[in-house]
């Protein structure tokens, strides 16, 4: 009786089975588990590393705190940056009168705010105090006077030459004038020595250019250019100088004048 009732009962019980076509499990499937399963081992890898194992070793790797560097020296700042392995530039230069010229205004990122390593701080370097006397440069090569100004922190403008006793090239004075006290936002001029003043110039030979350039040579010898008038010349281009007053190579006067004859058409 026994082993009839167990046969119906297995007669009752049915069996699943869930047919997938070759096709779709190599194409869908398996792609499938394939992607879910890496997606799942990449999000496990992130979440260990960047929750599990810092609360682990109790700090963020490749984390470091900014140090403060205000009041110090840019290169002092530059080395503290660089020993716990950050990088510095200087955003900007500004008048201070508490901070000492050349060392460090303010710092971005801020003093304990935590980085990665290698990340770039940036900081604003004192100019030193706003008012400050111009120095005495005469009787200094133009290199020097242009040092001279810097290290007072000025900034050096133009150039400027005369004619003066003193030797060519030497530094006669400054404009504004060296002792003065001004900002230094202020560009100061230099002027140099041009040699004392000649008696006498050596007029150039200026026939063939045109009338600009030609301008341009005769104040260049210490001359000056007299009357220019026009002539009719075909063998020269429209413009050019045809004849000049006095001959090349002539000494005249210092700031003596040369006249000028332009060719024209007709």
């Amino acid at each position: 009786m026994k082993n009839e009732t167990a046969a119906i009962t297995m007669k009752k019980r049915k069996s699943y089975t869930v047919s997938i076509p070759v096709k779709t499990f190599w194409l869908v499937f398996l792609p499938l588990c394939l992607l879910l399963g890496g997606g799942g081992a990449l999000g496990g890898f992130y979440v260990v590393d960047r929750h599990v194992m810092p609360r682990i070793v109790g700090v963020h790797r490749d984390m470091v705190a900014i140090p403060s560097v205000q009041g110090k020296s840019f290169e002092d700042a530059r080395e503290a940056f660089f020993a716990i392995g950050l990088r510095s530039e200087v955003r900007g230069r500004e008048f201070s009168e508490e901070v000492p010229e050349g060392s460090v205004i303010e710092q971005y990122p801020e003093a304990g705010e935590k980085v990665k390593k290698g990340r770039r701080i940036s900081v604003t370097v004192s100019r030193g105090a706003e008012v400050a006397t111009i120095p005495y440069v005469r009787r200094m090569t133009e290199t020097q006077a242009r040092n001279e100004l810097r290290r007072s922190g000025f900034t050096v403008g133009s150039i400027r030459r005369t004619f003066a006793p003193q030797p060519p090239d030497m530094a006669i004075e400054t404009s504004p004038p060296g002792g003065t006290t001004t900002s230094r936002a202020v560009s100061v001029d230099i002027i140099l020595s041009r040699g004392p003043r000649p008696t006498h110039a050596e007029v150039p030979n200026v026939i063939g250019e045109n009338l600009s350039e030609a301008r341009r040579r005769i104040a260049d010898a210490g001359l000056n250019v007299g009357r220019v008038t026009t002539q009719v010349n075909a063998a020269l281009a429209p413009g050019t100088i045809a004849s000049q007053s006095v001959a090349p190579g002539s000494k005249i006067p210092f700031e003596g004048s040369v006249d000028l004859v332009v060719s024209a058409t007709r």
